[in-house]
């Protein structure tokens, strides 16, 4: 008889991050379309540039949300939509990335450039995180 080798706890963790992330971008969304409130610049293209996020931003929201649902339930589709959210999470902290360099917004002392920076830096670390985590422990998913 084999012992089956227990559930990491870190998955439970990865999936509860993974929600607050998402819930995170939902109010994010919900506060600048209901006050119209984008504190990084005041730049016409820079109100362009957010807007072109909701679809991807969605896509991300729903692929973490099912991700952690999968997680939760011990689901093998939680190893595709985890891995397909950390890959979402990466693009989306790179677009903003490339953005905010382009337009020197990190080169401001404020606090629009600290939270862009501070957005950009938790895709950039957690979007890999999620895939190497996942990956590693594709066993107990599938």
């Amino acid at each position: 008889m084999t012992a089956e080798k227990a559930f990491p706890k870190g998955l439970i963790v990865l999936a509860i991050i993974l929600i607050v992330f998402a819930l995170g971008t939902v109010a994010f969304w919900v506060e600048v379309f209901t006050s119209g409130t984008l504190a990084t610049s005041d730049n016409p293209c820079y109100m362009e540039h957010e807007r072109s996020f909701p679809a991807a931003d969605g896509y991300m929201v729903l692929c973490a949300l099912t991700a952690a649902v999968g997680i939760f339930r011990r689901r093998s589709w939680a190893l595709l939509f985890g891995l397909l959210t950390g890959s979402a999470i990466i693009f989306l902290g790179l677009m903003d990335t490339l953005y905010s360099l382009q337009q020197g917004i990190f080169a401001t002392l404020s606090m629009a450039a600290a939270e862009s920076l501070f957005i950009c830096g938790v895709c950039l670390i957690l979007g890999p995180v999620t895939i190497a985590y996942i990956w590693r422990n594709r066993q107990h998913l599938l």
